[in-house]
């Protein structure tokens, strides 16, 4: 009996079955918007006047050193000026008049905008799935693969140089397209009006600020701290100057900084800033201050201070500042804290609790990729909210304890100079939090710098539309947040809680003629290195996670743009742990959720394609007995030129039975003699047909004895 096998049914079980995953993926994907990203950016070098105005404001002020820069973040170079950024193995180089600032900048995407001016971004190296975009005001330039790339947008803003000394380029504009190639130069003119025109030459010397941005990433290249930190810190390149590595056994290789001040601590030179999502982030005064206080944990052993990094195999997570906090006697810093705020640094296999919105992978993360978590156990408690009996190593310390007065904590002041002093049976009595004190900034937390207006900056150039491949989502205002914080009891909010809900139709970015938008991205649940796919939870992965977590959700977003000026704060999400955990506890954002969907309709297409290929293939027929029966694999067939004889008895061999090892074995009588050709020697072949039984070897041993 004959049976076929439907057209298309292989194809359709598949189609079911990335249904199937793509809709269990939807909660995790939509609590995986909700954790911040796990890298910044870092200004890591300033030459004259460089200016910064955060996300939410058009207020500008001085920029910082060691400032982290991440989403709507702006920098504006004066005449005269220039500036570096770091983020993760890329390097931007800002030259003066430039105008940069970062539209979407997370685990796997870069989107730049380049209203004016020149940057230079070298590219180390670039994983699998990383989107890198620049957004001129005529073209989309795309970073295609690892490289050095130049890209210089004139005073008008109506032509776009693209320079690829090496690895690739797309630039897109209205109704055309072209390709960068190594070793070329591009000028590519036109405006919204006009379809973009090219000119792709042969690539010259380097400018005078090439040169420059070329020598700093060399001396970079060379440096010898990345033999002992993990993939993605930022900043080590600044360490081998300034300290030295030294080997411990207690915790393997440790670097020390050469020269400190009288007392120095970590953590005691520098200020505090707001940064979204994150919220209180420590900004070191330290040139070399940003890898040793967003990464690994702090040691004192032999009198000195020593920076222990991550573990070097995990890729590593940012953190605003690998603190714990204490506040005035039998006071909690949750609610209050009185005349100061103190916090002392982590020290190794100490647990991080964040402050902000997170996850159970998150706070999993950003521990075990900055030390070396003993216990598991200790980062499912500190989820939980059971943290409070930690004992930190350095909480009784006044020599590691920093106060200083809530005043300049709250208003991005130095705390150079302004530590309070506090003896060791007053620090007993105090109270410690793992977690930040529950504060809402002011305009002052997210400048962390004075304002000013920058020098040279045009207002027709700050709006001048670019073009992009996809419109951004609009953010809300600072008003607007902090009046979310206060309503959160002055903890950070989600980053979806930040999307503006019903935007106005945004100026600033437009899609070229002849390109639809595209969709959203969705952030992947782990960014994939490369040579990795990512994929998607199964159901595996869902009942995997905790009890507590499965029927938990992505807290809840609300419309911050709709509220007027002066009016009660919106509600944001669930309220707090009453046992201190911040994490999600209610249905995700609309926005998180739309996002999500449009990756597994994206997916979903993929395999309905998939199913609609296949239903063109032959089908194939089985009889009743194959169909029943399950495959096997066939041995091939040997063919030999001429067979072996076969050795033929005239009787069966008896079996020979033995009374006693040491009995000697009886002669066997043969009724006919045995041909020569039958008797193998012992470097005979193994085939079936050439092998001599055991009764036969038994006998040849028997004659032998």
């Amino acid at each position: 009996m004959v049976t076929a096998e439907l057209p298309g049914t292989h194809a359709m079980r598949n189609f079911l079955a990335a249904l199937f995953a793509s809709l269990l993926a939807l909660p995790a994907l939509a609590q995986a918007a909700e954790d911040p990203p796990s890298r910044v950016a870092r200004l890591s070098h300033i030459e004259g006047e460089v200016s910064m105005a955060p996300a939410g404001t058009q207020e500008w002020s001085e920029a910082v050193l060691n400032r982290p820069l991440t989403s709507e973040d702006r920098i504006f170079v004066a005449e005269g000026g220039r500036a570096e950024l770091q983020v993760g193995s890329a390097t931007i180089h800002l030259d003066s008049s430039t105008e940069f600032s970062f539209v979407d900048l997370d685990d796997d995407a870069m989107t730049m905008k380049l209203t004016e001016g020149h940057a230079a971004i070298r590219l180390v190296s670039k994983r699998e799935r990383e989107d890198i975009e620049v957004n001129t005001p005529n073209a989309s330039v795309v970073l295609e693969h690892p490289g050095e790339y130049n890209i210089e947008v004139d005073e008008e803003g109506d032509a776009t140089i693209v320079k690829t000394r090496s690895g690739e380029a797309q630039v897109a504009g209205e109704g055309a397209s072209y390709t960068v190639k190594a070793n070329e130069m591009g000028v590519f003119r036109g405006t919204e009006d006009e379809e973009l025109q090219a000119d792709i030459s042969k690539l010259g010397p380097r400018t005078a600020f090439e040169d420059w941005a070329n020598e700093r990433v060399r001396d970079k290249e060379r440096s010898t701290s990345s033999k002992y930190v993990s993939e993605g810190v930022i900043g080590y390149e600044d360490l081998d100057r300034d300290g030295y590595w030294v080997n411990e056994p207690e915790y393997g290789y440790v670097w020390t900084p050469t020269y400190v001040a009288a007392g120095w601590a970590p953590y005691r030179f520098g200020r505090w800033a707001w940064v979204s999502p994150w919220g209180w982030t420590w900004i070191d005064d330290a040139r070399w201050g940003f890898a040793p206080f967003h990464y690994g944990r702090w040691a004192y052993v032999r009198s000195r201070w020593c920076w222990v990094p991550g573990p070097r195999r995990v890729r590593a997570v940012y953190a605003p500042a690998l603190v714990a906090w204490v506040g005035g006697p039998s006071v909690s810093v949750n609610i209050s804290l009185g005349p100061g705020v103190g916090w002392f640094p982590l020290a190794p296999h100490e647990v991080y609790v964040p402050g902000y919105w997170h996850t159970r992978r998150y706070i999993q993360r950003v521990n075990v990729s900055n030390t070396i978590i003993v216990n598991n156990t200790y980062i499912d408690n500190a989820y939980r909210g059971h943290y409070r009996d930690f004992n930190y190593r350095f909480r009784d310390r006044p020599d590691a304890v920093t106060l200083v007065d809530r005043e300049h904590f709250v208003r991005g002041r130095p705390i150079t100079g302004r530590v309070m002093r506090v003896s060791d049976a007053e620090l007993r009595r105090w109270g410690n939090d793992a977690r930040p004190p529950a504060i809402a900034p002011e305009r002052e937390s997210i400048l962390a710098g004075q304002p000013r207006t920058p020098r040279g900056l045009s207002a027709d150039h700050v709006s001048r539309q670019v073009v992009t491949r996809r419109e951004p989502p609009a953010r809300v205002n600072f008003d607007a947040e902090r009046r979310a914080i206060e309503a959160n009891g002055g903890r950070p909010v989600a980053t979806t809680a930040l999307v503006e809900r019903n935007p106005k139709e945004r100026g600033d970015f437009r899609v070229p003629r002849g390109r639809t938008n595209d969709p959203p991205r969705i952030r992947e649940l782990d960014a994939p290195r490369s040579g990795t796919a990512a994929r998607i939870p199964d159901a595996t992965d869902i009942q995997r996670r905790d009890p507590a977590e499965r029927g938990r959700s992505s807290p809840r977003s609300v419309d911050l743009g709709e509220r007027a000026a002066g009016g009660s704060a919106p509600s944001i999400g669930a309220p707090e742990n009453p046992k201190g955990g911040m994490r999600p506890e209610r249905n995700s954002s609309d926005w998180a959720t739309e996002r999500a969907e449009q990756r597994i309709e994206q997916r979903q297409r993929e395999a309905a394609r998939a199913y609609r290929s296949q239903r063109s293939a032959p089908t194939i027929e089985r009889t009743e007995r194959s169909y029943a029966q399950p495959e096997r694999h066939v041995q091939p067939r040997i063919e030999r030129s001429s067979p072996p004889p076969r050795v033929e008895y005239s009787s069966p061999q008896p079996r020979i039975e033995r009374s006693a090892p040491s009995a000697p074995q009886p002669r066997m009588e043969r009724s006919s003699p045995q041909p020569r050709a039958a008797a193998p020697s012992r470097s005979s072949g193994q085939g079936s047909e050439g092998r001599v039984s055991s009764h036969t070897r038994g006998d040849r041993g028997g004659r032998e004895r």
